[in-house]
């Protein structure tokens, strides 16, 4: 178990170091490139979990160490939106179509909503 926490840790300064240099890159082109950094790392993000969890199911180590590093550190690190993904196709998978729709928009609109609360509130 200690081997995990360590792989989570290790990859989670991977995956924040990689998101955190990927803004910068793209802030050097001026404020408006700042939102494609956030869609790329998601889009990265999203296949290299899709990618991961395939073959680590086909290879029957889905629970293996530094495939919890990979999936829970370095791309946790680097965007929660691949762990929304993952969770939005696996429902769909076991044909629980509304549940995988339902979980994707309160996703959206409560993240949507925490994000304007969260504001309303600093600004008071």
């Amino acid at each position: 178990m200690i081997r995990e926490w360590i792989a989570v840790a290790v990859g989670g300064l991977i995956g924040t170091l990689i998101r955190h240099s990927m803004a910068s890159l793209f802030a050097l082109a001026g404020p408006l490139w700042l939102p494609l950094s956030t869609l790329l790392v998601n889009l990265v993000g999203c296949f290299a979990i899709g990618y991961l969890a395939q073959w680590s199911l086909a290879q029957q180590m889905q629970n293996h160490w530094w495939v919890i590093g990979l999936r829970a550190g370095v791309l946790g690190g680097l965007t929660t939106f691949s762990a929304f993904g993952l969770d939005i196709i696996r429902l769909w998978q076991t044909e629980r179509a509304e549940a995988a729709i339902g979980l994707a928009s309160a996703h959206i609109v409560l993240g949507l909503a925490a994000v304007i609360l969260g504001m309303q509130i600093a600004r008071s």
